[in-house]
C-alpha cells in the first residue's frame, strides 16, 4: 500500500493498530469512489481533509455512508478514538 498523505498515514495506522479492515484508494484504484477509506465491515468510506474544499461536497455525493475528517488535530483525535475503543468496534 503506498499512503503517502500523512493524514492518511495517521489513520491508516489507528486502523491498523485496531485491527480494522480497509480498503485505502491507492489499493483498488476507484473501487473507493475516490474516497480514501473503505471499511468493508461498516459499509463506511472516510474521506481525509487537511483543508476544507469544494471538492468534499462532490465526494459526499459519491455514497450515502461518508465520513469526512477535516484537519489534522481532527484526525488525531478521531485516531485515539479508534485506537482507545478498538474492543467496541
Amino acid at each position: 500500500m503506498n499512503i503517502t498523505d500523512p493524514l492518511e498515514k495517521s489513520l491508516a495506522s489507528a486502523l491498523d493498530d485496531a485491527g480494522i479492515e480497509y480498503v485505502h484508494e491507492s489499493e483498488h484504484g476507484n473501487h473507493n469512489n475516490g474516497l480514501d477509506f473503505y471499511l468493508p465491515k461498516y459499509g463506511v468510506y472516510i474521506e481525509v481533509k487537511q483543508y476544507h474544499s469544494e471538492r468534499v461536497s462532490e465526494q459526499m455525493k459519491r455514497h450515502e455512508e461518508v465520513i469526512v475528517i477535516q484537519g489534522k488535530s481532527a484526525v488525531n483525535y478521531f485516531a485515539s478514538l479508534i485506537k482507545n475503543n478498538r474492543s467496541s468496534l
